[in-house]
């Protein structure tokens, strides 16, 4: 009887041919073993072949877990869903912060761990998904071969807080900055950069922020850095590839706008709320009038779960809010890549996202045109809640995310010229 390497040198050698075979002579699981599927075998193989494949298969899935319905819709819903159609069992890796799960990447790549990972697929994006790019740890190219990619405009396909996405990220979600209050404590929020500056200075110790790199927080200051970024470039809508000079003078103009508000802030500015969940209680108990999020219905979410008073609703600024995409990738080293694609693959179909839509009140961010009429209905259909802005009204005052350089570069300066101060 052949060892277990003599078992899997044959099939790294037949690779495709014996992605169904039982290992019965090799592996002492109860599942089979199968070899990652190459990119190059990927680009040959047809639909039903990766699907046929993946059948069976473990997936393993790496993503942000700060929140906890969406955590529950995940492990229950959408794991059943996935295992219902595909016979896949989703399993959760849940993490923090995805840069730990980008370095886990760059560390195995460094000890020469080249195969058998045990992360199949990451939520990623914006700085991250730079990263993981220039570290050579993300698997593909695939995106553009995947059959629900016709449903993405070519926004989302392209570029990621500036980085060329050249099909190694799949998109499968959209989001967009809000400002959350309360109508019965403030009935006429301040919708601009300038008369927020003014209400703060206002009302001391009655707004704040997270501090970066929490990502709502980093995204508060960015719109900061945006707003001087588009007056030094007369008024251009900022997307461009990094400037030093034009950072230069629109970060010492932010810097002097966060330290002018630091002593009116929650606190004195001496401390900031540790994790969106403590900005929601301070904002529930009344003790902040405003908090923030990068999902355009999370107050209606909180109003429905008794969390928010219901006389609570959000608001962009004048200038706009930062909108993007979350993608999806697979790691270098995945076990499971077939598993994988055909996970996202279903993350990205019309009736996923639909379904995401009326339980996570998540914006639909598919193109219309290849719908069904009865997609499209349901699509109207879609509840936005009391606190929700239409969509008509944030698509209008959508920001493209700026180059990952100026993230960076603003965190840094901000810990330096602003909380160490």
């Amino acid at each position: 009887m052949m060892n277990h390497r003599i078992c899997r040198d044959l099939l790294l050698i037949f690779g495709a041919f014996l992605f169904s075979l039982p290992l019965a002579a090799c592996a002492k699981t109860t599942l089979p073993e199968r070899p990652a599927l190459t990119a190059e075998q990927f680009n040959r193989s047809r639909w039903e072949e990766i699907a046929a494949q993946a059948a069976g298969s473990e997936v393993n899935f790496a993503m942000w877990s700060g929140d906890e319905v969406r955590n529950n819709y995940y492990q229950g819903t959408v794991a059943a869903a996935i295992k219902q159609q595909y016979g896949i069992t989703l399993r959760f890796v849940p993490t923090g912060d995805v840069a730990d799960i980008v370095n886990k990447l760059l560390n195995e790549k460094g000890a020469g761990k080249l195969a058998g990972g045990t992360i199949d697929l990451v939520w990623i994006n914006g700085e991250n998904f730079r990263t993981a790019k220039q570290g050579g740890v993300l698997w593909g190219p695939f995106a553009e071969r995947l059959p629900n990619i016709k449903h993405f405009a070519a926004d989302a396909r392209q570029r990621d807080f500036g980085t060329a996405v050249e099909g190694y990220e799949a998109p499968y979600q959209r989001a967009q900055f809000v400002i959350a209050y309360d109508t019965a404590r403030v009935p006429d929020p301040p919708r601009s950069i300038e008369k927020l500056r003014e209400w703060i200075k206002s009302h001391p110790g009655r707004f704040t922020y997270l501090a970066p790199p929490d990502f709502t927080g980093s995204a508060f200051i960015r719109h900061i850095l945006l707003f001087y970024l588009r007056q030094q470039s007369n008024g251009a809508a900022f997307d461009g590839e990094f400037d030093e000079q034009l950072y230069q003078r629109a970060a010492d103009a932010t810097m002097a706008y966060l330290n002018e508000i630091k002593p009116y802030l929650w606190r004195k500015g001496e401390t900031y709320p540790a994790s969106p969940k403590e900005a929601d209680r301070l904002f529930a108990n009344s003790e902040i009038d405003f908090t923030m999020s990068y999902g355009p219905s999370f107050a209606s979410e909180r109003i429905a779960r008794g969390e928010y008073p219901p006389t609570a609703r959000t608001f962009v600024f004048d200038e706009g809010t930062i909108g993007n995409y979350s993608y999806l990738a697979i790691p270098f080293n995945a076990a499971n890549t077939a598993g994988a694609l055909v996970v996202i693959n279903h993350l990205m179909s019309p009736s996923h996202t639909l379904d995401q839509g009326r339980a996570l009140g998540s914006l639909f961010p598919l193109l219309t045109e290849h719908l069904t009429p009865t997609e499209r209905a349901a699509v109207e259909a879609l509840p936005l809640g009391p606190a929700t802005l239409p969509v008509s009204e944030l698509a209008s005052h959508q920001l493209a995310e700026p180059h990952t350089q100026y993230l960076e570069r603003l965190e840094k300066d901000w810990r330096e010229r602003v909380l160490r101060q």
